[in-house]
């Protein structure tokens, strides 16, 4: 059944979106393609991501034409589905007057917002408008140009393969794919694409439709990077807040009531920071880390001596970013076994990337164990969990963290993330 449609959807469909909850992704299936449909839901329900062309019929009867990306996310334990779709009907019209005019041919396809071209013999010798448009060249410059150059390194290899085969008449197949192209200035695009063996001019070539995609892969990725961020809300909460209510229970037991209160308001203030980071929803922006370091300072000031040499440093991220910060420096005063303990941050940039250093002067971190406190289920008095979450935002804002020895005792974590401009908070 239908749990989401947007209003795109609705509007294509011709149906709303209350109609469509009570309805079978199956009712809006064109009958011919039916079985197509089912089998596509079959390989969805096993994992995997599909990219294929399908028909469906609107509310007042006609027949369009989708291609479309379905995609299986867990959610809670459950399986689910997402499609992305983009209306191709305009092109399976165009397929199908090819044949009756060269001319009208040429104009349609010169016009189409889809990407066109014939590859022959390594070459490109045809393409249209907008298959030029989107690699950022002009038609004059691509033409006789060798198509595999504007592909990404990653994927040239892939894609050039699958030419040969069918250059050679080994695959002769319909096919659909999907690439990155470099474009001429420089900037990456996801392209969805079409191809087939024809022949032009009295010699094999294949014929290729592309659309570009960006959005689609990227708004996946998006999905799947929230459906993480929020499992990790999940996990931030159960550690935290349990901990905490062990904390609260032992006072209870030896009637320690100041000791109790404060662990309560530690855990309404972990509510509240929990509500941020849902609120947040995954979505990052422009953040500068001295203000977070400068914050969970004040925050224990009293419980350590701090030393700070930190300059303003612009990285993306969102209010996780705080989390991290504060566990490293909670457990350093946790951990630390010496009193006062003294903790030095360092905050500086270097290169492309924004480098935070947080080091304390306690009893440091056994070789054998650096190594492991970052995985999950590791446990060093309370603080693994924490320490694999710190991991995982880390890595969810691109950037990574690792621990060595201070100098002279203690230990030193490093968080390096990538650097971003502050113009472009400014901007957005």
């Amino acid at each position: 059944m239908h749990l989401y449609a947007n209003d795109i959807f609705c509007h294509a469909t011709g149906y709303t979106a209350e109609e469509l909850k009570n309805m079978s992704v199956l009712d809006l299936v064109y009958q011919e393609d039916m079985e197509k449909a089912k089998e596509i839901i079959e390989r969805v329900s096993k994992g995997e991501a599909v990219f294929d062309e399908i028909r469906y019929v609107t509310k007042d009867g006609r027949v369009r034409w989708v291609f479309g990306l379905y995609a299986p996310f867990h959610y809670r334990r459950k399986l689910y589905a997402v499609g992305n779709y983009v209306d191709i009907t305009r092109i399976k019209r165009l397929e199908e007057k090819i044949a009756d005019s060269e001319k009208f041919y040429r104009m349609l396809v010169d016009n189409s917002l889809a990407g066109i071209y014939i590859i022959q013999k390594g070459k490109y010798v045809f393409l249209n408008r907008a298959a030029a448009l989107g690699a950022g060249y002009s038609q004059e410059e691509m033409l006789g140009m060798d198509p595999f150059q504007i592909i990404h390194p990653e994927d040239r290899e892939r894609i050039y393969t699958n030419y040969l085969q069918r250059e050679k008449g080994i695959r002769t197949e319909e096919a659909h794919n999907s690439w990155r192209i470099v474009r001429k200035d420089g900037k990456i695009r996801w392209v969805l694409a079409r191809a087939r063996n024809i022949v032009y001019k009295g010699e094999p070539a294949v014929y290729v439709t592309t659309i570009d995609a960006t959005e689609l892969f990227e708004a996946n990725e998006e999905l799947k990077r929230k459906n993480e961020y929020l499992s990790l809300l999940s996990k931030l909460l159960r550690h935290d807040i349990l901990n905490d209510l062990a904390v609260v229970r032992g006072a209870i037991e030896i009637k320690d009531e100041e000791m109790a209160l404060q662990r309560i308001d530690k855990i309404v203030e972990k509510i509240y920071d929990i509500k941020s980071l849902e609120e947040a929803s995954g979505r990052l922006k422009i953040v500068n880390v001295a203000d977070i370091v400068n914050n969970i300072v004040e925050k224990y000031g009293n419980q350590a001596i701090f030393s700070l040499n930190i300059k303003e440093a612009f990285v993306e991220a969102n209010e996780a970013l705080k989390s991290v910060v504060d566990n490293i420096v909670g457990n350093a005063i946790i951990h630390s076994q010496v009193s006062p303990v003294q903790i030095t941050i360092n905050l500086f940039t270097e290169g492309n990337e924004c480098v935070l250093q947080i080091a304390d002067n306690g009893i440091g971190i056994p070789d054998e164990i650096k190594s492991k406190i970052f995985e999950t289920g590791f446990s060093r008095r309370g603080g693994g969990l924490g320490l694999f979450l710190v991991k995982k935002i880390v890595e969810m804002f691109g950037g990574r963290i690792t621990v060595r020895d201070n100098v002279p005792k203690g230990a030193l974590f490093e968080v390096r993330l990538p650097l971003k401009s502050k113009v472009k908070e400014q901007s957005s």
